[in-house]
């Protein structure tokens, strides 16, 4: 009786589910559209919080539309979280969701804030088409920007599920039963647990019994869950169970397959002692029952039950047999004797939390009631990560600790892409964290400038088992320093340059780079390594250069900055200076010819202004040779060469010399001949004549000889002893038997005086 009054109340609920089911959908506007909105991702770090700013802002823009039915976001999140489902934006799971709820549209996407701009990655999924009917993106420059970005989205997104709403149905095939029907048979109970077709989520399901495999099967219940516990039955029978699932709309699938199950005596339920969370594992330790057991049957196994949240469904995830834990296949009968059975549950999730139950199961597999229930949560990822660029060829990272004493150390992955190619660059130890409890790594290992960065961390266990890897973050290490400013070149100066620039107000900056081109377009050669960023100035005089600095010649300089690294930066824009000339050479030198013992020099004064001085050189003599630096003449342009040979020649040159010391090119040569002396008086001769000694001689051929001197050699040498204007000269001649030598010398109007005659003795009688 008690389950026939059980039977028809199932049949009468049914029967309400069927009729009302349809007249609630009706309620609704015969155009309205279900929609629900997921919550938008963020691609970024800077877009932390503008995913749920902009989930609520297009949720209120579309609360609007009187053609959507906009689902409440209590109740979608409360049936997530109810059946173990995530909001994300892949098709096949959004499809899943929105199938099992029975909406017609959901909303996906996600954000992205790179500086000011605001990208918003918007679809439409059609569920019943299975497909994307609309995509787009769109940017808003700020958040002032942002609402009415949003507004314009909102639009697009009504227009777009207004043009497929009016596209007729589809012919939808029937609907897939459950499948993967499990059973736990027991003492006067049968535990029924399945699984839904990937294609057919359902609202809920129906459970049917016949005490034979051919039928007639009755309704013994219904339920919303994928699991069904059927009492009060009788003990040592064999009763047959076949379930049906249907959706939002009241469709009915197809009938699962026809499953025996047995009622007998069981074992006693195990009792679970721990369970130890690890990384993407739990350590299980359970122990039999310490209740004596009605089951007659010996004890073959155990089997491990898992499920997401408490109430289930729980699902079998081992089968622990006595060979398993070392005992043997003939020894089963010890495994009551065996007080801890470990068994680690791998390949679970990080950070998520699992309930286990546990059973015992005797040699005709009939289990036990399920043990108490016990709660692990897995190790988590690695959380809070995050990456600090703009830095000289380094990257720094920092994350939370993973709260478990199991973790010895985490893994550093590092890629160019940001969905592969992750290489394994570092293991850090666990016990290095940073004041605020933040563990921090700073990659330097052959970075490049200007280029982004992807990393995850992961972290490890004594057998360097990891977890998954933590969220993707990137960052971009600096560039090249920026180039100076200011960069001038100071001309006239003589045999240097002088260079200024403004220094560089960028703390990366360790220097500066010189360089050197005597062509504006051409190849540049470093002539200088400038430490220090606060340096501005430098003085090129040609010590560093590939040759000396010439006077009157253009050179080009640029500057770059370098960093701690030597990356240098852009090249300045060249400058110019041009040294300082040297004087021009000096014009129309001249000099008198002929003069006494002296050579008066002029010559045209330069057109510099810094012109102080003109230095003299003279060559003695009409041949080649080396002329010898003379006199300096300070700011004049005459010059008087004296105390020079009479009847000699000389030669001169002369160069212009500026304050700075810059000589210029010679000047042309000026030959001159000082005055000669007289000629030698010829034919001089002497005798006696009437007691006198008389000299004569040829009068010079010169036309300025004023006057004549006559000499007397005596013992203590040649003493002058007359002056006469006529060839001629006459005294007193010496006694008998002494003798007198005279000679003569021309004198003429200068004074200069010839050299003597040949002697002439005079002998007295």
């Amino acid at each position: 009786m008690k389950n026939g009054r059980f039977g028809s109340f199932s049949v009468l609920l049914l029967l309400m589910t069927a009729f009302f089911l349809p007249a609630l959908a009706a309620a609704q506007p015969p155009t309205a559209t279900r929609v629900s909105v997921f919550n938008f991702g963020t691609v970024n770090i800077e877009a932390s919080g503008y995913g749920t700013t902009v989930t609520n802002m297009l949720t209120t823009s579309l609360q609007s539309e009187a053609s959507l039915n906009l689902m409440d976001r209590k109740e979608l999140e409360a049936f997530l979280s109810l059946n173990d489902l995530q909001q994300n934006d892949q098709l096949e799971n959004v499809i899943q969701i929105g199938t099992r709820l029975g909406l017609n549209v959901i909303v996906v996407g996600n954000v992205q804030k790179r500086g000011t701009i605001i990208a918003i990655h918007c679809k439409v999924v059609h569920i019943e088409q299975k497909r994307v009917i609309f995509q787009t993106q769109v940017r808003a420059l700020g958040d002032a920007g942002l609402l009415g970005e949003v507004r314009k989205l909102g639009s697009m997104i009504v227009s777009a599920i207004a043009e497929h709403a009016s596209r007729p149905p589809e012919d939808k095939p029937a609907m897939r039963g459950p499948v993967n029907v499990q059973k736990r048979s027991g003492n006067m109970r049968v535990s029924l647990s399945w699984e839904d077709p990937p294609d057919a989520p359902a609202a809920g399901y129906e459970l049917f019994r016949s005490s034979t495999e051919t039928g007639p099967f009755a309704k013994i219940g219904q339920t919303t869950r994928p699991e069904y516990l059927d009492q009060g039955l009788e003990r040592n029978r064999t009763y047959y169970y076949k379930i049906r699932s249907f959706n939002q709309r009241g469709q009915q699938s197809d009938f699962s397959a026809v499953i025996p199950a047995e009622t007998a005596l069981t074992p006693n339920p195990p009792v679970i002692l721990s369970a130890e969370a690890h990384v993407r594992s739990v350590q299980m330790i359970w122990s039999p029952s310490p209740m004596s057991s009605d089951d007659p049957l010996k004890l073959k196994g155990y089997k491990l039950y898992r499920a997401k949240i408490e109430p289930g469904p729980y699902r079998e995830v081992a089968n622990i047999l006595g060979k398993d834990l070392g005992i043997g296949v003939d020894t089963t009968t010890t495994l009551d004797k065996l007080f801890k059975v470990p068994y680690l549950d791998k390949g679970l999730a990080d950070g998520e939390d699992y309930f286990y139950r546990v059973t015992a199961y005797n040699e005709k597999n009939l289990e036990s009631e399920y043990s108490r229930g016990v709660k692990a949560t897995t190790i988590p990822a690695v959380s809070g990560l995050i990456a600090q660029g703009d830095l000289i060829r380094e990257i720094r990272l920092s994350w939370n600790p993973v709260p478990s004493p199991f973790i010895k150390g985490y893994f550093v992955y590092r890629s160019l892409r940001e969905e592969a190619d992750f290489l394994k660059i570092r293991k850090l130890d666990a016990a290095g964290a940073r004041a605020d409890g933040r563990i921090e790594f700073t990659d330097t290992e052959g970075l490049a400038d200007q280029v982004r960065y992807y990393y995850r961390v992961t972290a490890v266990e004594d057998t360097e088992i990891e977890t998954s890897p933590s969220v993707t973050v990137s960052a971009v290490t600096k560039g090249k320093p920026p180039k100076p400013e200011g960069l001038q070149a100071k001309s006239g100066l003589v045999k240097r340059v002088d260079l200024a620039w403004t220094a560089s107000a960028q703390p990366d900056v360790a220097g500066y780079n010189i360089y050197w081109s005597k062509e504006k377009i051409g190849k540049y050669l470093m002539i200088k390594r400038i430490d220090g960023r606060t340096n501005s100035a430098f003085t090129d005089t040609g010590s560093a250069a590939p040759e000396k600095l010439a006077d009157d010649t253009a050179y080009y300089y640029a500057l770059t900055t370098f960093n701690k690294v030597d990356v240098e930066s852009d090249l300045t824009d060249p400058v110019s200076a041009t040294t300082k000339a040297r004087p021009a050479k000096p014009l129309a030198l001249k000099a008198a010819d002929l003069q006494v013992k002296q050579a008066p020099l002029s010559w045209d004064p330069n057109p510099e202004q810094d012109v102080e001085a003109y230095v003299v050189y003279r060559l003695e003599g009409t041949g080649g040779g080396e002329f010898s630096r003379l006199e300096t003449v300070e700011r004049k342009n005459t010059h008087i060469d004296k105390d020079l040979k009479d009847g000699t020649v000389y030669q001169y040159r002369i160069q212009a010399e500026d304050r700075d010391g810059l000589l210029s090119d010679l000047s042309d040569i000026v030959r001159i001949q000082t005055k000669p002396r007289p000629k030698v008086p010829s034919a001089a001769k002497g005798r006696i004549s009437g007691g006198q000694a008389e000299l004569t001689w040829q009068a010079n051929e010169e036309s300025d000889i004023v006057h004549y001197v006559v000499y007397e050699k005596r013992w203590y040498g040649t003493e002058k002893i007359a002056t006469v204007k006529e060839p001629r000269f006459s005294e007193a001649g010496p006694p008998k038997g002494k003798k007198k030598t005279y000679v003569v010398t021309a004198v003429d109007q200068d004074g200069l005086e010839s050299d003597p005659c040949p002697e002439l003795l005079i002998e007295g009688r």
